[in-house]
This record gives C-alpha cells, sequence and structure tokens, in this order.
C-alpha cells in the first residue's frame, strides 16, 4: 500500500466526500451523507489495511467491514421508508441561495474532517507489522460487544417505534434503562475495541484519538444534541433523564 497512509487516508476521504456531494446534488438531498458516512470507514480499511500482515490488522478490517455492512444498510433502509432526514432541509433553507457551498464546507468537508480524526484507529494500524494477543483479545471482544449492543439498540428501538400505539412516546426500558442513547454507547465501545486492537503502535497517541473525538462529537455535536432537541419535557422524562445517563450509564 502507499507509504503515507495518513496522506492516503486524506484523498480517499475528500474523493469519497466529493463524490457523495455531487450525488447529493443530483438527488437535491444532503441527507445522502448519513447513508456514505459508514462507508467511508470502510474504504478506509479496505485500501489501508493489508491482510496477513497481523492478526490484529485481519480483525479490524473484518470488524470495520461489518460495521459498515450493517450501518449503511439500516441507514438507508431508515431513509427509505422515513424520507430524508429534516434536518439537511431546514438547513438548506436557513442557507438560502448558497447552500450549496454551505453544504459543500460545512456538511461534507466537515464531516470528512471528522471521519478523518474518528478513523485514526485504522489509518495507525496500517503501519502495525505485528499484533500482540492481549490487544487482540481485549481489543475484540470490547468491539465485538460495541457491535452487539449497537445493532441491539437499533433493534429495539426500530421495535418501538413501529407499534403505532407508542407514537409520541420515549423507550425506556430495555438496554434504554441503562443509556438513554445505548446506540452511542455502543458505537463508543466499538472504536474503543478496534482502537486497542491498533496496539501497540508508536502513533499510539493518534490511534487513541479516534474514540475520543467520536465522544466528544456524540455528546456536543450530531449525537446527543441533535436527537433529543426535540424531545417534549415531560415529568416523566426529566425522572427518566435525571436517572439515565445519556450515553454512558449512571453509576451513581
Amino acid at each position: 500500500m502507499m507509504e503515507n497512509p495518513y496522506i492516503l487516508a486524506v484523498v480517499i476521504i475528500l474523493s469519497m466526500m466529493t463524490i457523495v456531494y455531487i450525488i447529493s446534488l443530483v438527488k437535491n438531498d444532503y441527507s445522502v451523507i448519513d447513508v456514505f458516512w459508514p462507508v467511508g470507514f470502510g474504504l478506509l480499511a479496505f485500501f489501508l489495511l493489508d491482510f496477513g500482515v497481523s492478526t490484529n490488522l485481519d480483525v479490524i478490517k473484518i470488524f470495520v467491514t461489518l460495521w459498515t455492512v450493517r450501518l449503511s444498510s439500516y441507514l438507508l433502509f431508515r431513509n427509505i421508508k422515513k424520507g430524508p432526514d429534516a434536518r439537511y432541509r431546514e438547513l438548506q433553507i436557513e442557507w438560502g441561495k448558497h447552500h450549496r457551498i454551505h453544504a459543500f464546507f460545512k456538511v461534507f468537508m466537515l464531516q470528512g474532517a471528522f471521519m478523518y480524526l474518528i478513523s485514526m484507529p485504522i489509518i495507525t494500524a496500517a503501519g502495525l507489522s505485528s499484533g500482540h494477543p492481549y490487544t487482540l483479545w481485549v481489543g475484540g471482544m470490547i468491539a465485538l460487544l460495541g457491535f452487539t449492543l449497537e445493532l441491539a439498540s437499533d433493534i429495539q428501538l426500530q421495535a418501538f417505534k413501529n407499534k403505532k400505539e407508542n407514537k409520541g412516546k420515549y423507550l425506556m426500558t430495555g438496554l434504554f434503562s441503562i443509556s438513554r442513547h445505548p446506540n452511542y454507547l455502543g458505537e463508543i465501545l466499538f472504536w474503543i475495541g478496534i482502537a486497542i486492537l491498533a496496539l501497540p503502535n508508536p502513533m499510539f497517541y493518534l490511534t487513541l484519538l479516534g474514540p475520543a473525538v467520536l465522544i466528544f462529537a456524540l455528546y456536543k455535536f450530531s449525537g446527543v444534541p441533535y436527537a433529543e432537541r426535540n424531545q417534549k419535557h415531560t415529568d416523566s422524562y426529566h425522572h427518566y433523564a435525571s436517572k439515565t445517563g445519556a450515553i454512558f450509564p449512571k453509576i451513581w
């Protein structure tokens, strides 16, 4: 592969984001970025990581590929069923006649920058010539736990929403009794596991940057703030929120 995976990653992300931006213009729908978001990580794993170098790299590539296929498929079917995400239409109206320029930089390039930082475990793993049994088992188990938690959360939430009697209600049972957003918790655990699988390597501080940026983004950027922006502040929800952590479970 290319000697410098950091540069290759930039080329891959910029190319994909530009192509997806063009697709969004043709469809007049910026929400296509959501479906392609996981695909970017899959492309990075495909082009940056070679099979057979180490078991750790093989496991990272397999896990990221499964995560990509699962999440992009889920988002695609959700968009087909519910239609485009309203937040992008709202932004398009807010930005007015210059919305195309705003969207390119504030949606596609910004998400590309986040993708680059969050994917640091994949990028730094490209320089890993050998793995370690400890990081293989610990990282693999945490990634598997995160993948399973994210999948189970999406299934439980979708089943709840499919029942007409639950319209306008909040899911507060099952996995959602320990976290208001267990799917985000699963995603964080998944990438922590991938980061551990990419250790040890000389750029370990960049490897750990990925999960740290993801946690920041989910808490402060496009995760919890967006998901909870329109929720009704009923007494029952206030009680639920006071007892249940936004992502990580409350232990006190």
